[in-house]
C-alpha cells in the first residue's frame, strides 16, 4: 500500500478542482453558484495540502483499523499534518482561519442551507484563499497558475458589488439587516483577525480585499489607475495614467508610531536604530508600498503593510541586519 499516493496525481486534481472552481464562479447566470464555487475550492486546498504531504514524503491516510477501509486524510487534518511544509512567508494561522471561515459556509451548504448575506464575505475570503493557493503552488510546485487562466474576464452587472468591508462596518453598527448566523459568522471573522494580528502573522493572508472597477475613459480624473493601449505606433507599449494617492491614508505612520507599536523585538527595545538596520537591509524604505518621503524630503511616513514585516523577522534576521548596518557605518565613515 502506498501512503503517500502520488503528488503529481494530487497536484493535477488540485489545479483542475481550483480552476472549475474560478469558471463557475465566473458564469453570468448560475443558481448555487456561492456553493458550488467553495465546495470546489476548499476541494483544490485537501488535494493541494495531500500533494504538499506527498511531495515531502509523509502519508496522507489515516491510520488503518481492522475491517474498515483505507481513508484519507481531511482538509483540517491534511494542514495539521503538512503546516510545516508551508513556503516561508505563508504562516499556516491566518491561512487556517481563512479556510475554517470557508469551511462553515460549505458544510451549511452540504448539509444544510445558507442565510442570505454571505455573499460579499465569502467572495472576499475566497480572492484570498485564491492568492494563498497560487502561492503555495508557484513556491512549492513551480507552477504558475495564471498560464490556465485567461484573465480577460467582462465584470458587468445591473447591480455594483458590496464593499464586504462596508457591509461588515454596517451589520457591527447595526446589528440589524442580518440573520443571526450572519452576524456570528462576522464575529468569528473578526475573531480571527484579532488572533492573526496578535502572533504578528500578515492578516492579508486571511481577508484581503480586491476591487474591479470599471470607468468612462471621460471621468479619468476619478481613477486611481487606469491603463489603455494606444492606437498608433509611436510607442513601445501600453499607455498608464496613475493618480496619487493621499498619503495620510495609504501611509499613516511616522517612525514614532511604529516604534510604539512593535515595543520590542526578541526580547530587546525596538529602537529606532534597530529599525533604521532592518529597513537598510530589506530595503524596506526604497518599497513604495510601505513608504512615502515628501518631494522635499523632510517628511517620511509608512504603511500599516509593514508592522507584520517587521514582526515576522527572526532572531538570526535582526542580528545580521544590526552587524550589516553597523559594517556599512564603518566603511561610510571611512571613507569620508
Amino acid at each position: 500500500m502506498n501512503y503517500r499516493g502520488s503528488y503529481r496525481h494530487l497536484l493535477k486534481n488540485a489545479k483542475a478542482a481550483l480552476l472549475a472552481a474560478i469558471e463557475i464562479y465566473n458564469k453570468p447566470r448560475f443558481d448555487y453558484r456561492d456553493e458550488c464555487f467553495v465546495i470546489l475550492l476548499l476541494n483544490a486546498w485537501e488535494l493541494i495540502l495531500k500533494a504538499l504531504l506527498s511531495k515531502n514524503k509523509r502519508s496522507v491516510f489515516y491510520p488503518k483499523k481492522r475491517r474498515q477501509p483505507y481513508r484519507t486524510l481531511s482538509l483540517a487534518d491534511a494542514l495539521n499534518a503538512g503546516e510545516d511544509c508551508l513556503p516561508s512567508g505563508m504562516p499556516g494561522l491566518p491561512i487556517r482561519r481563512n479556510l475554517e471561515l470557508l469551511s462553515t459556509y460549505r458544510d451549511n451548504a452540504v448539509h444544510f442551507y445558507n442565510a442570505e448575506g454571505f455573499g460579499s464575505l465569502i467572495c472576499a475570503l475566497a480572492q484570498t484563499s485564491i492568492v494563498n493557493f497560487r502561492d503555495l503552488l508557484k513556491a512549492s510546485f513551480a507552477v504558475d497558475l495564471g498560464t490556465d487562466i485567461t484573465w480577460q474576464l467582462l465584470p458587468l452587472g445591473l447591480r455594483a458589488p458590496v464593499d464586504p468591508i462596508a457591509y461588515i462596518s454596517g451589520k457591527k453598527a447595526s446589528g440589524k439587516g442580518s440573520s443571526a448566523a450572519v452576524r456570528q459568522f462576522i464575529a468569528e471573522l473578526a475573531a480571527a483577525t484579532t488572533e492573526v494580528e496578535g502572533t504578528g502573522a500578515d492578516t492579508g493572508r486571511l481577508l484581503t480585499v480586491f476591487t474591479v472597477s470599471l470607468q468612462s475613459t471621460k471621468k479619468i480624473e476619478k481613477a486611481d489607475v487606469v491603463v489603455g493601449v494606444t492606437k498608433g505606433s509611436t510607442t513601445d507599449g501600453p499607455l498608464a495614467i496613475v493618480k496619487s494617492v493621499d498619503p495620510n491614508v495609504s501611509h499613516p505612520l511616522r517612525q514614532k508610531e511604529i516604534l510604539g507599536k512593535i515595543g520590542t523585538l526578541h526580547g530587546g527595545k525596538f529602537s529606532s536604530h534597530v529599525f533604521q538596520a532592518l529597513s537598510w537591509r530589506h530595503g524596506w524604505k526604497d518599497d513604495p508600498k510601505l513608504c512615502w518621503r515628501a518631494k522635499e524630503g523632510v517628511l517620511t511616513k509608512y504603511s500599516n503593510d509593514l508592522l507584520p514585516l517587521i514582526r515576522q523577522v527572526t532572531a538570526a534576521d535582526l542580528q545580521a541586519a544590526l552587524k550589516a548596518y553597523r559594517e556599512h557605518g564603518q566603511k561610510k565613515g571611512k571613507s569620508t
